[in-house]
């Protein structure tokens, strides 16, 4: 025991003198300032103004001839509905989120909607649950819908592009 407690004395002087003694060469050298004298730092200069980023939206004409809908793979399959309302006095159009697949879930369902009269109007729907309705402003014309679907993984693809035509109610 007496041997123990010796060892650990020992070791214990040798690291008190090991970490007292600076054995090292450096190269840095502090500022020696004079008693009373103050230093001030140099000030840092200005940031540089924040750069913006122009980004435009694309304006997609009327009349043109809808795109091509992307295809995506069977496990991207979605279903959404999308209508338009018979009554000519308050035009709305709707996109009804259905369902999907269930192998890979959106997380975000973009509806714009591309009026007769030229105006657009778009609305987003994030982390949809089956039943997530999009109600937009439509026109008594001919207006375009588009509908572009976001998944959890990044993909995006466009589902629905076509003409919606108000038509008549049935006379019942």
């Amino acid at each position: 025991m007496k041997i123990l407690l010796s060892l650990f004395g020992l070791f214990t002087l040798v690291c008190i003198i090991a970490g007292c003694v600076n054995t090292f060469e450096h190269s840095l050298s502090l500022p020696t300032v004079a008693p009373g004298q103050t230093t001030v730092p140099e000030p840092l200069p200005p940031p540089p103004p924040p750069t913006e980023i122009a980004t435009s939206v694309p304006t997609i004409p009327a009349e043109s001839h809808p795109p091509s809908i992307s295809t995506a793979p069977p496990i991207y399959a979605i279903s959404i509905q999308v209508q338009k309302n018979t009554v000519a006095i308050d035009p709305w159009i709707s996109a009804l989120y259905e369902g999907s697949s269930g192998l890979v879930l959106p997380s975000r369902i973009d509806l714009a909607v591309i009026r007769s009269d030229g105006t657009t109007e778009r609305e987003s729907a994030f982390n949809p649950a089956r039943g997530t309705r999009i109600l937009l402003n439509g026109t008594t014309g001919t207006d375009r819908v588009i509908v572009t679907v976001t998944y959890l993984d990044g993909s995006v693809y466009t589902v629905k592009d076509e003409r919606l035509l108000l038509r008549a109610a049935p006379l019942v």
